[in-house]
């Protein structure tokens, strides 16, 4: 199943990346969020002025706590995410947001504290989210970004005991490179 799911983003991305101009920026994001952090590469595509698709790979590194169905949940792993960007000015600077989705491939090590017993389960998380922020121009090459955004966690597909999902808010920031 995570193959196709592999499978129907590629495509998505390459027929959606197909019809853009050009290679707008590339660079790094971190994305905290109260119950983990997330560490990610970039590639955005312009599509015009004021429109850029955003690609992203990375690592999501989930400490739930107690946030989730039992009294401790921690793991990790990797993910894509697609987003499409529209900026308020045409020089893909300044304020915009985002629509995204995400796909995470997640293992996460639970425990319960009473009755005393431990366990691990596999999940793959969709996650739609919608994000503002700010973009800061440096120089010509380099800008710097803040944003924040809310979503929801939804595992669509598990190997084990239940584990927490629902509603995430972000804070983010991220250095690009910009052609």
């Amino acid at each position: 199943m995570k193959i196709k799911i592999a499978f129907i983003l590629s495509m998505c991305f390459w027929f959606s990346t197909s019809k853009a101009q050009s290679i707008e920026s590339y660079g790094l994001e971190v994305q905290a969020y109260p119950a983990g952090i997330m560490f990610m590469a970039k590639t955005g595509f312009s599509l015009n002025d004021h429109n850029v698709l955003n690609a992203r790979i990375g690592y999501n590194m989930a400490r739930r706590k107690n946030f989730g169905k039992h009294d401790n949940e921690e793991g990790g792993g990797l993910g894509l995410n697609a987003g499409f960007r529209h900026y308020l000015k045409p020089v893909h600077t300044g304020f915009y947001y985002e629509l995204k989705t995400s796909v995470w491939f997640l293992n996460i090590d639970w425990r319960d504290n009473n009755p005393n017993r431990t366990g691990s389960t596999s999940i793959t998380v969709f996650q739609p989210t919608a994000m503002i922020g700010y973009d800061f121009s440096l120089n010509s090459k380099f800008s710097v970004g803040a944003y924040a955004g809310f979503g929801y966690e939804i595992n669509v597909i598990s190997s084990g005991e239940d584990v927490g999902q629902g509603g995430i808010s972000l804070a983010g920031f991220s250095l690009s490179h910009k052609f």
